[in-house]
């Protein structure tokens, strides 16, 4: 929970309409996130009673917690709601006993990228390909052709 009235994050564990409907603006593929779904958990942050954001944590191996997918509704970006969301993650990280948490996002990102970092997130590497070899339709962010992930991690 949330120390601020009125916002509250918490798990969540039925993957309704409106929590699809924000994965979907982080991820175009419904197949792919309901797939990272079932091994992950789930956080949402309310404000009030309305759903602004979600957060999918998976454990990629043994020291390491992965942000598979993160989003937040477009008219509650800016307010530190993401920022909320990933402060759960580090949390979950820290109580997890593990030693990282990573996150990739598409190399033509960029929102996301200076997003991150302001998370204290540090670029890892590059998985080139990554998109390309996973969608079956060309995704076009900036007016780019998204092919490469950027792996970012932050570690205790």
């Amino acid at each position: 929970m949330s120390s601020e009235p009125g916002v509250t994050i918490q798990t969540f564990t039925n993957l309704d309409t409106e929590h699809m409907t924000l994965l979907l603006e982080a991820d175009p593929s419904e197949l792919i996130i309901r797939d990272v779904f079932t091994h992950s958990c789930a956080y949402e942050i309310r404000v009030e009673h309305a759903l602004t954001g979600v957060i999918l944590l998976v454990r990629p191996n043994t020291d390491t917690l992965e942000i598979a997918n993160i989003s937040v509704g477009r008219a509650y970006r800016r307010q530190g709601l993401g920022s909320r969301l990933i402060d759960r993650a580090k949390m979950e990280t820290v109580r997890l006993g593990l030693r990282r948490l990573e996150v990739g996002t598409g190399s033509t990102s960029f929102e996301a990228l200076c997003f991150y970092q302001t998370c204290g997130f540090r670029m890892d590497r590059i998985e080139r390909d990554y998109f390309v070899d996973r969608y079956q339709q060309p995704i076009v962010e900036n007016g780019i052709i998204l092919r490469d992930m950027v792996r970012l991690s932050w570690c205790l």
